[in-house]
């Protein structure tokens, strides 16, 4: 039984495919398994998979039809039988000493998360602002308890799941992607948070993370019918996660980061907006901060 599940999620990346595979190949600790989910590739990201599964024996192929990333990462979660786990994106990948350093603290320390840093890059370079540089806020060597951990993500907070290195048993006692939605880890992350009570940082850009031109993401989300229907939808469940957290750090840190999502909401365009089920005094609050938000923002703009 390997220490490690790395689970690998692939859509018709065969351009990238390679350079991921190759930095799990080349990690400095070698106990662990990927578990690669094909999820409909049309363009040979298979083929190059059983490929590198020749000279890989820690690499398992499971292909279904297309259903997306949360029914991908859903996939991979009932094969794990690491006693830590890891999501990674296959176009992206990682530092070559990533997950030795992860799994000695996690184990030194008996953590349920370890959290890391990420740099970005495009085909033209390193990009130049950074996100995922958690270093200002977190500490190193450093245990926190779930009530210091919400308390410091309320003033700086990252939802990518590929940030963290999770104690398995932590997100199978009933942890699920949400299938269908954009955004996805902006209600799994939350829902993790609020579980676990050991948490960890270390320091480092472990993941490089790949802009791709032309990605969801990348492109203009605030005009995409997609993007909003599933940001309404994941502040939906936060509402609900609030409902029935168990401590106050919890419930604070849920409420803000659907005050987040919804404020932000308010930004897309106006023809794609829906009416969502909030309290009608949190509703006019939010309304109103939104609407400030965009006096201040056009306000800005004028003064440039």
């Amino acid at each position: 039984m390997p220490s490690v599940s790395i689970i690998l999620p692939v859509y018709n990346v065969a351009p990238y495919l390679g350079t991921c595979l190759d930095s799990l190949k080349n990690q400095t600790f070698q106990d662990f398994e990927v578990i690669a989910v094909n999820d409909g590739s049309s363009d040979g990201s298979l083929a190059i998979l059983e490929v590198y599964q020749r000279k890989f024996p820690n690499l398992r192929i499971i292909s279904q039809t297309n259903q997306g990333l949360s029914a991908a990462r859903n996939t991979g979660l009932e094969q794990v039988t690491g006693k830590y786990l890891y999501f990674l994106d296959s176009d992206d990948y990682l530092q070559h000493d990533m997950l030795e350093r992860c799994f000695t603290l996690a184990e030194q320390e008996a953590l349920d998360v370890v959290k890391f840093d990420a740099i970005g890059f495009t085909e033209q370079g390193i990009t130049r602002t950074n996100p995922y540089d958690s270093s200002f806020v977190l500490q190193e060597n450093k245990r926190y308890t779930q009530k210091e951990w919400l308390q410091v993500q309320r003033k700086h907070y990252n939802s990518p799941v590929w940030l963290y290195f999770v104690r398995t048993s932590l997100v199978l006692s009933g942890l699920r992607f949400v299938d269908g939605i954009l955004h996805e880890d902006e209600i799994f992350t939350p829902q993790l948070f609020t579980r676990a009570n050991s948490f960890m940082y270390i320091a480092q850009p472990f993941f490089k993370r790949r802009y791709r031109a032309g990605s969801i993401m990348q492109s203009s989300i605030y005009q995409s019918q997609a993007s909003y229907t599933s940001k309404h939808q994941v502040i939906q469940l936060l509402e609900e996660e609030r409902v029935v957290a168990k401590t106050r750090a919890a419930k604070q840190f849920l409420r803000q980061r659907r005050n987040v999502l919804y404020i932000d909401s308010c930004h897309y365009a106006k023809e794609l907006h829906q009416k969502i089920t909030l309290p009608l005094g949190v509703k006019l609050y939010l309304d109103a901060r939104a609407w400030l938000r965009k006096i201040r923002r056009k306000k800005g703009a004028q003064n440039e």
